[in-house]
């Protein structure tokens, strides 16, 4: 009697173990939509599952499950330079992807980018900083590279909805 008890938990268990397999392994799709911009989005859904997807490439095939960012870049062509600006997070809405067995998931990233200005005063000393936020939520670095070198003197263009630039300038001390 105790032997088959011991058996009947073994099959019961090695059910429930297969059964998680199978739900686990399945397949999807993920499709990230940045505007004009290229981006490369690097995932990891455990410790052994990693997937980097590109905008340029279509729709990537991931494992069916919840996905975190780990990294992207968006990068775009202009005169004749490739600039480049990437995020390590905080991922705010891209915090978890959920890819379903044999579904495309669809995640829109990257431009069109706000630039939050954060403002501290501290007696006669104004601290300006900012934050770049992206149409997901995602922050970028401060910093951008052109040709995969970084910029050092940044420029600053400011421009009106219509696209007519109201302010130009760059920054004194980089």
């Amino acid at each position: 009697m105790k032997k088959r008890d011991i058996w009947i938990s073994i099959a019961i268990v090695g059910a429930a173990v297969l059964l998680l397999c199978l739900h686990s392994w399945g397949q999807g799709r993920i499709e990230i939509d940045a505007g004009d911009a290229t981006a490369v989005l690097q995932l990891r859904s455990n410790w052994f599952r990693h997937t980097t997807v590109a905008s340029a490439a279509g729709p990537a095939s991931a494992g069916a499950g919840v996905h975190r960012p780990r990294q992207l870049s968006i990068s775009t062509e202009e005169g004749g330079h490739t600039w480049r600006i990437n995020s390590r997070g905080p991922w705010i809405r891209l915090s978890r992807i959920r890819v379903k067995n044999l579904k495309t998931t669809a995640v829109r990233l990257g431009p069109p980018l706000l630039i939050k200005p954060k403002v501290h005063r501290y007696g006669p000393v104004v601290d300006i900083d900012f934050t770049i936020v992206g149409q997901a939520g995602e922050r970028y670095e401060k910093f951008a590279f052109k040709d995969n070198r970084v910029v050092r003197k940044a420029k600053v263009r400011i421009v009106d909805e219509t696209g007519n630039i109201i302010e130009a300038g760059s920054f004194k001390y980089g």
